[in-house]
């Protein structure tokens, strides 16, 4: 805190207890005092910390629009220019936010303790620049075991996360079409990569194939599992009734108890006993000459549908239990499947089975990531989506068993209120839409109308870090990927010219 920058005063009923204005000193080193910079001044409750939200030229020579016109008159050229030099009247204010006063060790240079302001700042304090030590401690940051992302807007300082901060509560990636929600999540799974066993088991639902890339990059090869969905099976011998119902609405309650005496039956024949599939079922039903004919011929109806699937065999495949390991990325791709029910039937059984192996410690931690998350858990006008309801079951009790929950999504407000709701941390970049601002505003207190008018206004590859990840909102340039996706340098023109027509008969 040896650099003085500038000298708090009395403008326009400020300072207050939440913000105070400074004038900027003219430096003779390569100090450059712009928007986003920490500072701290001391005032009556010890040091206060804030942060530079706008900076105003002022030049009293310009206020006036007689003495422009007569600046700018032909008839007395450099006259006035050699009389009054108007560099000599111009000066820099800045306005800060007041962020907390914070007691800490001037041997150690650690924080003891933060709390809020009661009282404002002192006109005519100097204002400093503040450590970047302090800075780090004073935000949450992690610089010996973070992840890094990027750099706080406006200065060099890293932004590394703390890895407990931000996975053992849950998260959310927001953002429009193209604002770089899949750019950010690799440049967080490529943190998480290098990490190793120190962090969780990740399983990333890769709805359009993004990340398939990270399997042929050699220093994660050993890390990275791609799972082809077309070999994903459901074991019917670990389906409840109840749960086929739940894959099935249209079966009635007589038809699931009906159902209920057959899985039973299969159960304790020893050939059958935990290995059948739903053509067992459909074949025990109708080799059953007793039993209502009108129940069981709507239960084969509806059971040879569910079959119709290819979802359901035997044996679950891949066997979840052997396949979790920590600090491993399990990609479930599903770029090639289209039917929308079909994904939901397949993230409900393979969350449920994780979430239950992991409740009773058969797994590792795990850390879910679900892309396109507003398709999988939406908000009440599509509440009969068949995994909504684990995903909201993770998002409000997973922490307690350290399963995380990231939901990434274009469209907060198609996203359930229930599980944004449970997000501690966002990561949010562009949003334009009105009405996704609103509701992220009603599901989160610390999204005021401030920081809407600032998310709108974000470019690419910038975004704002809010929640428990962080003791205070802060805004971050997105760092590039260390390494590249096939997508990277895909562009409309390039795939135009070198597409060729192809015989689809």
């Amino acid at each position: 805190m040896d650099i003085q920058i500038g000298t708090i005063l009395t403008y326009n009923q400020l300072p207050d207890v939440s913000s105070f204005p400074f004038i900027i000193n003219k430096l003779k080193n390569s100090v450059i005092i712009k928007k986003g910079l920490f500072i701290c001044t001391k005032s009556k409750e010890g040091f206060l910390i804030g942060i530079i939200e706008k900076i105003i030229l002022l030049n009293e020579y310009f206020s006036d629009a007689l003495t422009i016109k007569t600046y700018n008159d032909d008839k007395n050229p450099n006259i006035l220019k050699g009389l009054f030099p108007s560099e000599d009247f111009e000066f820099a204010l800045a306005i800060v936010k007041c962020l907390g006063i914070i007691e800490f060790d001037e041997v150690t240079k650690k924080i003891n303790r933060i709390h809020r302001m009661t009282y404002p700042a002192n006109p005519g304090g100097g204002v400093f620049l503040v450590d970047e030590n302090i800075i780090n401690e004073f935000i949450g940051f992690d610089i010996e075991n973070g992840l890094n992302l990027g750099n706080i807007k406006g200065s060099n300082l890293k932004a590394m996360i703390n890895i407990d901060r931000l996975l053992n509560k849950h998260f959310a990636i927001l953002s429009i079409s193209g604002g770089g929600k899949s750019y950010l999540t690799s440049i967080l799974i490529e943190e998480l990569l290098l990490k190793k066993e120190m962090v969780p088991c990740t399983i990333l639902i890769d709805v359009h194939g993004e990340y398939s890339y990270l399997k042929n990059i050699k220093e994660f090869k050993d890390y990275v599992e791609i799972q082809n969905i077309n070999y994903f099976q459901i074991a019917t011998s670990k389906m409840s009734s109840w749960t086929f119902k739940k894959y099935q609405q249209q079966i009635s309650h007589a038809q699931v108890r009906e159902l209920t005496k057959y899985i039973q039956k299969l159960n304790k024949d020893e050939d059958k006993k935990g290995k059948f599939s739903l053509s067992d079922i459909i074949e025990l039903i109708e080799s059953d000459p007793e039993g209502n004919k009108n129940t069981k011929q709507a239960l084969i109806g509806w059971l040879s549908e569910l079959e119709h699937l290819n979802l359901f065999g035997a044996i679950e495949n891949p066997n979840l239990k052997n396949l979790v390991r920590k600090g491993k990325l399990i990609i479930f791709s599903l770029e090639n499947e289209i039917s929308l029910r079909k994904k939901q039937i397949i993230i409900d059984y393979l969350f449920n089975r994780l979430f239950y192996l992991r409740r009773i410690d058969k797994i590792p931690p795990i850390f879910f990531i679900v892309e396109e998350a507003h398709q999988l858990c939406p908000e009440a006008s599509q509440s009969s989506a068949i995994s909504k309801k684990i995903i909201e079951t993770i998002a409000r009790e997973g922490r307690k068993f350290m399963a995380c929950l990231c939901l990434i999504s274009q469209r907060p407000k198609k996203l359930s209120t229930t599980a944004l709701s449970q997000m501690n941390s966002k990561m949010v970049l562009n949003i334009k839409n009105p009405y996704d601002l609103k509701h992220l505003m009603d599901s989160s207190e610390a999204i005021t109308k401030e920081y809407a008018n600032m998310i709108s206004s974000l470019g690419v590859g910038e975004m704002v870090l809010m929640g428990n990840v962080v003791n205070y909102p802060i805004f971050i340039n997105v760092r590039e990927r260390k390494f590249k996706s096939n997508y990277e340098d895909l562009s409309l023109t390039n795939i135009c010219l070198n597409w060729q027509n192809k015989d689809l008969r």
